[in-house]
């Protein structure tokens, strides 16, 4: 009984483990088939998205090649970027800084390369170890890239040795180290008082041009009033023609080129001191020359020379004289005529002659020609003085 009761028994425990096997191995077939599918989906979203890419690619290629002939609208030019306190800075041909400042700088978008500025202030050396030299204005603009300021209304020039210069236009060539300008200027220094309708300051800012008409006044040093004649004698009072004295000298001119202590003019030149006047095309005016102990910078004294070219004229109350060329000497006391020399004096003396010689202090006049009137010797060709009535 014992056998036939433990028989059953093992027969249900091996029905369970069928049964659990039979019920795991179609679980296992199920997940296997899932996987399959979910590859299959993989490989089909896959291919999807290649072919998505490759039409998106397609359409940023044609969109790209279409772009190219469309007509972009130009930029608005009332956009603006503004700066506050702006600073510029570069260096000269001779490498020597500048700096540019200013209260706003403005740049628009139809000039790029340009800044509009208020209130510029701009700072240069014009030399090694000297101070600096400044050009402001109350408006103006700046091309950063051929460092070109365009300086208007109100610009005033200080250069360090003591040149000034009040305009309303300055083209200022940063690089190059020149000015120039469209309207009048006025300037003070070394020279004297010059004005100019147009001008040029070239060559390190030291040659003065002043264009279209100027006109200038020269003032001498008091101290410096003491001549003495070709002969020997002195005398504390200007002449008749009064270089050498301590009156002013007024130059007017078409154009006018300063450089250092020499003048050179052009054009209708007149230069006129206490009624003395000289006319010529062409006029050199040399002054002494002397550097400052303080500073090192170029000093100018009296006028020591003036050679005048082509259509010369010398008036004064007593004398009228012309000739080719006329040149006076401050340390002879000399005006030395020569070229188709004509004197005429008021009293009805006249000379004709190739030489003359004009003693400043003396008042006497020398030449060798033709002389007639009631002081000349009658019928002679010879050395002949005319000396002043007074």
């Amino acid at each position: 009984m014992n056998a036939v009761s433990s028989s059953p028994s093992h027969s249900s425990r091996d029905n369970s483990v069928a049964d659990a096997l039979g019920l795991w191995e179609p679980k296992r077939t199920l997940t296997l088939e899932a996987a399959r599918r979910h590859t299959h989906r993989i490989h089909i979203l896959r291919k999807i998205l290649i072919g998505l890419a490759g039409v998106l690619v397609l359409f940023l290629i044609f969109q790209f090649v279409g772009s190219g002939t469309k007509t972009f609208d130009d930029p608005n030019p009332t956009e603006s970027v503004k700066m506050v306190n702006p600073r510029y800075s570069g260096r000269t041909s001779d490498g020597l800084p500048f700096y540019l400042t200013a209260d706003t700088a403005t740049r628009t978008m139809a000039k790029r390369t340009e800044v509009a500025l208020v209130k510029p202030v701009l700072e240069f050396i014009r030399t090694d170890g000297a101070a600096s030299s400044f050009v402001l204005a109350d408006t103006g603009t700046y091309d950063d890239v051929n460092k070109i300021l365009n300086l208007r209304t109100n610009v005033n020039l200080e250069t360090d040795d003591g040149y000034v210069c009040d305009t309303t236009h300055a083209r200022i060539f940063a690089r190059d180290k020149r000015i120039e300008g469209d309207e009048p200027i006025a300037c003070v220094g070394n020279f004297g008082s010059v004005n100019g309708r147009a001008y040029e300051i070239n060559d390190n800012y030291k040659v003065f041009v002043f264009k279209n008409g100027m006109d200038a006044v020269i003032k001498q040093d008091p101290a410096n009033n003491k001549s003495v004649s070709a002969e020997g004698k002195s005398s504390e009072s200007p002449s008749d023609f009064a270089f050498g004295g301590d009156g002013p000298i007024d130059i007017v001119a078409d154009r006018a080129v300063y450089v250092g202590g020499k003048t050179d003019l052009f054009g209708n030149v007149v230069v006129d001191q206490n009624g003395a006047i000289i006319y010529s095309d062409t006029m050199n005016i040399f002054r002494r020359e002397a550097t400052s102990e303080t500073d090192g910078s170029l000093r100018l004294g009296e006028v020591n020379k003036i050679i005048a070219t082509d259509n010369f004229r010398y008036k004064t109350s007593e004398n009228d004289v012309t000739g080719n060329r006329g040149v006076y000497e401050r340390d002879k006391n000399l005006i030395t005529v020569t070229g188709d020399v004509l004197v005429k004096q008021p009293g009805g003396n006249t000379a004709k002659t190739d030489k003359l010689t004009y003693d400043t202090i003396t008042e006497t006049i020398r030449f060798s020609g033709d002389c007639q009137g009631r002081e000349c010797p009658s019928g002679e060709r010879t050395r002949v003085v005319l000396q002043n009535g007074n």
